[in-house]
């Protein structure tokens, strides 16, 4: 889906453009800025400032000059850093695109730019080169750009997956009359999926050996995302794996429905499937830029959790889809879970046994902890 950020936000000051930031916040807690999250839609503004500078106040009492000894114990930034996040323009980035429209990134002492691309493989060249300094992606992609040779780091979650079926956020859907009636049944069918050898393809293939079948005898097609629902109702492909908006549109629009939920097949449980990411190097370089970036992402998606009308109309914003499609399209879980080596267990196994990866994911060097 081709769609446009726009980089200013809702006060009309340019996304690139430093705004009002105060160093204490380095040492603000993850509850405190999510409190003042809240208070920047709710409150007056005189309110609002009143409960900022408490905040600050908190934070200012661990990072400030110590009055016996004359030490400056601050360890805070003197001023504003730039944050280019590189992103693929879908609703996981929700939540951070609602917490830089809210200040939040700009009170944590960042000046957030979100840099749309194409895939991660760009998001990944463009961090080589120095241009963005963290990346969203899906966390197959993210096994197999260290496996050719790309040193990264996991910093934070971007999104879990949801353990009720009814509810599957990216599941392989088929026409209401097809005589299909189990993943099994697509060998020797048609699967179209957004990038060969991808996290798509893994998706329908875990669903499928889950369910007994052999995915080697199943003909995947390459096809952008947004052609998948037509291709399907005119019969040039017998199924596709279903990401929204696109899945809920092709339930109501064509009647599309579900063959089989491939996150379920992968794990009793939610996992992680979006992450952040960022080049080892860097991460070491500037550990405290990154433990600041993580816990400002963490932030995020811990409000998101609770504000879900709210962010559905900023991932309608950002997307640039339909208010009212927003509302009802599925939406993966934001918060629920943390980044851990048992939340991303379940995928990294499953890449490595169906060939995804031609090595076992060392995710205790891969995930990041500051």
């Amino acid at each position: 889906m081709q769609v446009e950020v726009d980089v200013h936000d809702r006060t009309g000051r340019s996304a690139l453009t430093p705004g009002p930031v105060s160093a204490q916040w380095r040492g603000v807690s993850r509850l405190a800025m999510e409190a003042v999250m809240k208070s920047l839609r709710t409150r007056a503004p005189l309110t609002l400032g009143i409960s900022i500078l408490a905040v600050l106040g908190l934070a200012a009492c661990s990072a400030q000059t110590d009055a016996r000894t004359g030490t400056d114990t601050s360890d805070a930034p003197a001023e504003i850093q730039p944050l280019v996040a590189g992103v693929i323009p879908v609703t996981d980035i929700g939540p951070v695109y609602m917490a830089q429209q809210n200040g939040v990134f700009d009170e944590a002492g960042f000046d957030l730019t979100l840099q749309p691309a194409g895939s991660s493989t760009e998001i990944i060249q463009a961090m080589q080169s120095g241009q963005v300094q963290i990346g969203y992606g899906g966390s197959t992609g993210v096994f197999q750009a260290i496996e050719n040779g790309v040193d990264l780091v996991i910093i934070a979650a971007a999104s879990a997956t949801s353990d009720d079926p009814e509810n599957g956020i990216n599941d392989l859907l088929v026409t209401a009359d097809s005589p299909l009636k189990s993943a099994q049944d697509l060998e020797g069918k048609t699967v179209a999926v957004n990038a060969p050898g991808g996290y798509t393809q893994l998706l329908a293939d875990i669903a499928i050996t889950e369910d007994g079948g052999d995915p080697s005898l199943v003909k995947y097609v390459q096809m952008g995302v947004p052609d998948q629902p037509a291709a399907l109702a005119s019969g040039a492909i017998d199924a596709f794996v279903a990401g929204e908006p696109f899945g809920t549109l092709g339930r109501e629009e064509n009647g599309f429905r579900t063959l089989a939920n491939p996150f379920t097949a992968l794990s009793d449980s939610a996992v992680v499937a979006g992450v952040w990411y960022a080049l080892r190097a860097q991460v070491e370089e500037r550990p405290d830029y990154y433990a600041n970036v993580a816990e400002t992402i963490d932030a995020a998606n811990q409000y998101a959790l609770g504000n879900d009308e709210e962010l559905r109309e900023n991932i309608a914003e950002f997307t640039k889809i339909d208010a009212k499609l927003a509302a009802r399209i599925r939406l993966g879980s934001y918060g629920k879970l943390p980044l851990t080596i048992e939340n991303l267990q379940a995928i990294a196994d499953w890449s490595f046994e169906l060939g995804y990866v031609k090595n076992d994911v060392d995710l205790e060097s891969l995930v990041w902890v500051p």
